[in-house]
């Protein structure tokens, strides 16, 4: 009897709750997740922070300082007004006088610079699409092979870093960054052999980016698109370049 009663309970009260758990976790951690966004907004921009009071007094400026959270919310709508209007700015050519501007005022305080810098690179390496060097638009999509050619060997999909090539040792080397999943910023660079590299033309960096987010899970529909189901590729120029071998577009198992 008491053998029975463990059965039910871990059959079916304990089962159907962890089912039940399980169902509802991805809802619990959505809620987790915009909670944690809101207090971190909150303490970062809300009423009391150093944001917070510049949009009160910005308010206050316009109604007067008998309504705080009223003049808090007006000044938060100016700031995006001010926001929308920076953007058609530098939407123009005026873009880079702004930016060269803020960069020779921030590089000239010591301490400032030392955080600026680096924070201003980082983002405008993932923004920028200009095709200009130092972002990832100026990047291509390579497949870089590894442990020797035939069977035995392993492909893996990188950025071709730098158009450059390199003479070390005496070997013709590339700098390739090899992403990681599931974040793709973390992973590390390395000097590539010139006939271990394959640019893959049809593939964008954020095709890639998408598949390394994804664990893979995205592979098959980013490697399907484009006009040529094939994603042909073709090699670098160079010295003892293999022949050129086609991706073919990935059976479901």
């Amino acid at each position: 009897m008491l053998n029975w009663i463990s059965q039910v309970w871990r059959t079916s009260v304990i089962g159907s709750f962890l089912a039940g758990l399980l169902f509802l976790l991805p809802i619990v951690l959505t809620v987790f997740i915009v909670a944690w966004i809101i207090n971190f907004v909150r303490g970062a921009i809300g009423p009391g922070t150093v944001l917070g009071d510049l949009f009160t007094r910005g308010g206050n400026y316009l109604i007067g300082g008998s309504q705080d959270t009223l003049a808090f919310w007006l000044g938060i709508g100016i700031a995006l007004i001010g926001i929308w209007l920076l953007g058609l700015i530098v939407k123009t050519r005026a873009k880079s006088i702004i930016q060269n501007y803020l960069d020779s005022l921030f590089s000239r305080v010591p301490l400032i610079r030392s955080i600026y810098s680096p924070v201003s690179r980082v983002v405008r390496l993932a923004t920028d699409r200009t095709g200009a060097p130092g972002d990832l638009s100026s990047m291509s999509v390579v497949s870089c092979r590894f442990f020797g050619d035939g069977a035995q060997g392993v492909d893996i999909l990188a950025l071709l870093a730098s158009q450059q090539l390199f003479t070390i040792a005496g070997e013709r080397r590339r700098l390739v960054y090899l992403p990681a999943a599931p974040i793709p910023m973390s992973g590390g660079l390395v000097f590539m052999s010139d006939s271990a590299i394959t640019p893959v033309h049809d593939m964008k960096v954020d095709d890639l980016l998408k598949i390394y987010v994804s664990l893979g899970a995205l592979a098959p529909e980013v490697l399907s698109q484009g006009s040529d189901p094939r994603r042909a590729v073709t090699a670098l120029p160079g010295p003892g370049t293999p022949p050129p071998a086609p991706i073919t577009k990935p059976e479901h198992v």
